[in-house]
């Protein structure tokens, strides 16, 4: 069986329920069929192949990716519930169908059995820096909401925030797969400096989509980060131009609360133009591209072969997607 058919196995047998809570079940189908790339379970089983362990550690490596998986499923519950998304992957999601309560204990229940799995498979280690991680990620995501409508977010805080929020786990999947098959320290350090390149480059590629896209991301509004006040890197590099001036201007006007959605939407031209002036969207591409180039520059200090080449591919899809 393909190792990331296996990851779904686990994912299902983790979150199965045979309490007979019936919607509890229905939220669970919901969470079990919107299903995405699965990129973090795919850099961990790469990173096991690296080790000396492998293939013997293959089984407990889909296992543990199958929890790097639901920890980030968790978290897109919660960020539903957060940001009041409709649509997730183009369904319904668990809070836009059932309520915000109902999702909350949703995203928990995925938590606790996380939790059980880890100790019943006896996976202290893992356990201890997937709480870790979890613990970056909620930092990061108080982090952005703390800064929310203020124009004096730094690059630096934005960028940590996104550290916390999305690179944390993807080095946590390479720490992981290196831990679990043996690879030294030295190419265990590699694997995590490559997740965290790809982490970043995951996340700034995201939140450029929501501006460059004709039709928003995740069934979202073009735009909406900046409409919710979440400023990005081609917002924030913009606002330190000579035109940002102009930029705070808008960005007040729709933080007042005074617009209905349709008279923000008018403004989407104006704001694309001084993104396009101010380099904020050719800044932010040239930083994708960076982390990309410093990732394969870590990749070619590993062995050449199928392996390493698998990473590549994660690259080229994040980059050309």
């Amino acid at each position: 069986m393909d190792d990331l058919k296996l990851v779904d196995v686990y994912v299902d047998e983790y979150l199965r329920d045979e309490s007979g809570h019936t919607a509890l079940r229905s939220m669970l189908n919901i969470i079990n069929a919107t299903g995405g790339k699965k990129v973090r379970p795919m850099v961990l089983l790469l990173a096991g192949r690296f080790g000396p362990r492998w293939p013997e550690c293959r089984e407990r490596l889909c296992k543990m990716g199958a929890a790097v998986e639901m920890i980030h499923t968790a978290s897109l519950i919660h960020d539903d519930i957060v940001d009041d998304s409709p649509m997730r992957r183009k369904r319904r999601t668990v809070q836009s169908k059932f309520g915000k309560e109902m999702a909350v204990y949703a995203g928990d229940f995925v938590l606790s059995r996380i939790v059980y799995y880890l100790f019943k498979e006896a996976s202290i280690e893992v356990g201890m820096l997937l709480a870790k991680t979890v613990e970056s990620m909620c930092y990061g995501e108080i982090g952005q909401y703390a800064r929310l409508y203020d124009t004096e977010t730094t690059i630096e805080d934005y960028l940590s925030n996104i550290f916390g929020k999305t690179a944390s786990l993807f080095v946590a999947a390479c720490a992981i797969g290196a831990m679990e098959s043996g690879c030294s320290e030295k190419t265990s350090m590699i694997l995590r400096q490559v997740g965290e390149h790809i982490g970043y480059l995951f996340q700034l590629r995201d939140d450029l989509l929501n501006i460059t896209s004709s039709s928003g991301r995740e069934g979202k509004p073009v735009h909406c980060d900046l409409i919710n006040g979440t400023y990005t890197m081609p917002i924030l590099h913009a606002l330190r131009h000579p035109s940002g001036g102009r930029l705070r201007e808008v960005i007040h006007t729709i933080g007042s609360g005074t617009l209905v959605l349709r008279d923000i939407e008018k403004m989407g031209e104006e704001i694309q133009d001084i993104l396009n002036s101010s380099r904020g969207i050719e800044f932010t591409r040239e930083i994708i591209h960076n982390h990309a180039q410093q990732a394969k520059e870590l990749l070619e200090t590993l062995p050449k072969g199928p392996v390493r080449q698998g990473f590549l591919d994660i690259l080229e899809l994040l980059m050309g997607d």
